[in-house]
């Protein structure tokens, strides 16, 4: 990725994550590599201290900013799934958004939780994204995905398929992707081209496998292109064929209209420089695009590429 450097002391705050999961560990790797950022971590500062000795890593602790959310013994038990781990890593993210909030601070940059673990101590949010929307009740939060090779918007989110038809509405697809057109404005494509996945196989064919194209994607098509210009957005196309085009440079993005059809593919180019950005809220929050690895906690064998990406993304999306 070219990306010009930040400006120093450039504010980056981070939530841990679970902390029987990599996530502490690929933060820490990461940093190193950004030397002129002003790093905010919230967690524990003496187990983050251990987990930095354990791994052998030459980067003094000293130039960070760690804000304790709490104490979490270490060694942890890695790789296991725990209540208390769910509710150490929902502290560190709620104190961090909370911080953003008061503080007016622009990138949020979060380590992988376990959904499970957090639902078992009493959180009903189905992950860190509806998690950092509930602190902005007024937003209109997006997910969206970003790599060199392909960008993808989610149109609906955690919920299940059979649901999704219903889940699309024809205004609700219209502000979501403007969110996502001026997230590509910020990142210096001025004139974003956009393509929209069909719901149904082969995008209906005319109605033959269902309306909605009809009904509700065409009319969105319409009504974005009359605002940002005729060839913005087109589509709804198959979805089966769409993203390879988007891969061969024909489009700067795709929207998807649920989880696995824009994540799919997404995984298969780009599983390890893949960025989960949240959109449309007072700060861009970015995601490492992996979980937390319990088959691998532990062992100092994560990689961190895609949390460098991350905070790479968040810097490009967030920077006034």
């Amino acid at each position: 990725m070219n990306l010009a450097e930040p400006v120093k002391g450039f504010p980056v705050v981070f939530s841990t994550g679970d902390p029987h999961g990599i996530g502490p560990e690929v933060i820490l790797k990461a940093l190193s590599q950004f030397p002129t950022i002003h790093p905010i971590i919230f967690g524990d500062p003496h187990y983050l201290e251990e987990l930095r000795q354990d791994l052998g890593l030459s980067y003094d602790l000293d130039q960070v900013e760690v804000i304790a959310s709490g104490h979490y013994d270490y060694p942890p038990a890695w790789g296991t799934l725990e209540k208390k781990a769910g509710r150490f890593a929902l502290q560190c993210l709620e104190s961090a958004v909370e911080y953003c909030r008061e503080s007016r601070l622009p990138l949020l940059v979060t380590g992988p939780i376990n959904k499970k673990a957090t639902h078992l101590c009493g959180s009903t949010r189905p992950g860190q994204t509806e998690l950092v929307a509930s602190f902005f009740p007024t937003a209109n939060p997006v997910m969206a995905f970003f790599s060199e090779r392909l960008r993808v918007l989610l149109i609906t989110v955690h919920i299940p398929l059979r649901e999704v038809p219903l889940a699309l509405h024809h205004d609700e697809l219209v502000s979501k992707t403007e969110v996502f057109i001026e997230a590509l404005h910020h990142i210096d494509i001025s004139k974003p081209r956009l393509a929209l996945c069909g719901l149904n196989p082969h995008a209906s064919e005319e109605g033959s496998f269902g309306d909605e194209e009809k009904t509700i994607l065409e009319p969105a098509v319409h009504t974005l292109n009359q605002k940002y210009g005729p060839e913005t957005v087109s589509g709804p196309f198959p979805a089966d064929t769409i993203f390879r085009r988007a891969l061969e440079n024909e489009f700067d993005g795709v929207i998807a209209l649920y989880h696995d059809q824009g994540l799919i593919p997404l995984k298969l180019v780009a599983f390890e420089s893949a960025v989960n950005v949240t959109l449309g809220l007072p700060l861009v929050r970015t995601s490492p695009d992996h979980g937390t690895a319990f088959d691998i906690a532990g062992q100092g064998i994560a990689d961190s590429r895609s949390m460098v990406q991350a905070i790479e993304w968040g810097i490009r999306l967030a920077r006034i």
